[in-house]
């Protein structure tokens, strides 16, 4: 089960030092402050689990945190901490929306007693949550029937009940972390965590906290132990979004983990054990980033034990009018029953999307949201979608048919070739089956 991470306010130093011990023996992640304002200029950062604030100190009260708090959706759960006898002040923090209230001086049975009832509440949304990612992540891939996709199933079948680790291939935009949820969800370890990790957003000493945590003191602003996503993700999956960003260094300790699955926290000399699965994406081409020394071999072909290239949107054009339903669906609910104009369905089938499914989104939100109750509009679309036709991508001849790559391979041929004996003798094919594929391709 995954601790509570909890954000405390009071300007009491032995308050603090209480709950930071009582806490973490309940195992809990606490993480305190010394005044409401240091809590508000982190609590979006940290995503706290449920903020324990005292009622009264300097500066902004617990009242004006709570009231700060609140103004965000989906903001976490604030305990307002009051003295004893001040039962008005416990009325006045649960009028203004605290989830609950804790007496001074509380005892241990008192803190127990709060922990459980939050971590059911916790543990709850987390579990809703879960299946909802869970469901989105399948409907991503719902009814997705073109060639380039026809064999993700049965990838899916055969991996998702194994413990071998995945890498995920494919722009940026194709789905990679639905993909990964989708495995996840699909595994034995369905009812553990999922967590996730960014390699780009994280500094290099950063993400070795990330990944395997800190003890209190390795480094400056340490001021707590951390527990580390690869621990999080005990008996469950950690996905690493965009592995190829790792550097070097990184890559070395992260594979002494997959060889050993024990870590070492940052500034730590003790070893644990960890029962992690472990999913990773990239939008890079590792294997030439092996050659050109920038990722590690010996990692490289331990991540890669089954490997799934998601094909790019424009290699994939029959999966577009699958994907606008389901997004209409989403944006419009009961309206997405209206159909797209036959010049907007043409600007979709012949724009490149770069941003690949992301991007589709992003544009069926912004016309849903621009019609409103009414029609769609070919003006509404973004400019590049209007103006921007099929465009090759450099590097796609890996995702070109068969039929695209015969295409090419003749025209490039016939420009230094123009003899049409010639070229067909180069080609192994007739002079005839050579005019005829002219034809056919369009290059006469």
């Amino acid at each position: 089960m995954i601790p509570l991470k909890i954000m405390i306010a009071d300007d009491d130093k032995n308050i603090r030092q209480t709950l930071n011990v009582g806490l973490k023996s309940l195992g809990c992640e606490p993480t305190v402050f010394s005044s409401a304002e240091e809590v508000l200029s982190q609590w979006k950062k940290l995503k706290p689990d449920f903020i324990l604030t005292d009622f009264k100190m300097q500066g902004k009260s617990g009242i004006d945190l709570l009231k700060e708090v609140r103004k965000t959706h989906g903001a976490p759960l604030v305990v307002v901490m009051t003295a004893f006898a001040s039962f008005e002040n416990a009325v006045e923090a649960i009028r203004q929306g605290a989830y609950d209230y804790l007496p001074k001086p509380f005892s241990m049975d008192q803190l127990e007693h709060l922990i459980s009832k939050i971590s059911k509440i916790v543990n709850l949304e987390r579990e809703n949550k879960s299946l909802k990612r869970s469901k989105d992540s399948r409907d991503y891939f719902t009814g997705i029937t073109s060639p380039a996709m026809v064999n993700l199933e049965d990838f899916i079948n055969r991996v998702a009940t194994t413990e071998a680790t995945i890498l995920i291939a494919g722009e940026s935009g194709t789905g990679k972390t639905e993909l990964a949820r989708y495995i996840h969800a699909r595994s034995s370890r369905s009812q553990m965590p999922f967590v996730e990790v960014s390699c780009t957003s994280l500094t290099e000493s950063l993400l070795e906290s990330e990944l395997f945590g800190h003890v209190k003191g390795a480094f400056t602003g340490a001021i707590s132990d951390h527990i580390g996503k690869l621990e999080l993700a005990n008996g469950g999956t950690l996905f690493l979004d965009e592995i190829g960003d790792l550097s070097l260094g990184s890559q070395s300790k992260f594979l002494r983990f997959l060889e050993s699955r024990r870590l070492e926290k940052v500034g730590g000399n003790h070893t644990i054990d960890v029962n992690t699965r472990i999913i990773a994406a990239t939008n890079r081409n590792l294997s030439e980033d092996v050659a050109a020394r920038k990722f590690r071999e010996d990692l490289y072909f331990r991540m890669n034990t089954f490997e799934y290239i998601i094909p790019p949107l424009r290699h994939r054009k029959e999966d577009i009018p699958v994907l606008i339903k389901r997004f209409l669906a989403e944006f419009k609910g009961s309206h997405a029953t209206s159909h797209l104009p036959a010049n907007i369905h043409d600007a979709f089938q012949s724009y490149s999307w770069p941003g690949n499914v992301r991007e589709l989104r992003n544009t069926v939100e912004r016309i849903a949201l621009l019609a409103g109750d009414q029609d769609f509009r070919y003006e509404d679309l973004p400019k590049a979608v209007r103006e921007r036709p099929m465009q090759k991508i450099k590097g796609d001849a890996i995702y070109c048919s068969l039929e695209e790559q015969e295409r090419e391979h003749i025209q490039r041929l016939l420009e230094v070739e123009p003899n049409l004996e010639k070229a067909s003798e180069i080609l192994g094919i007739s002079t005839s089956t050579l005019w005829r594929k002219r034809k056919e391709y369009g290059l006469v």
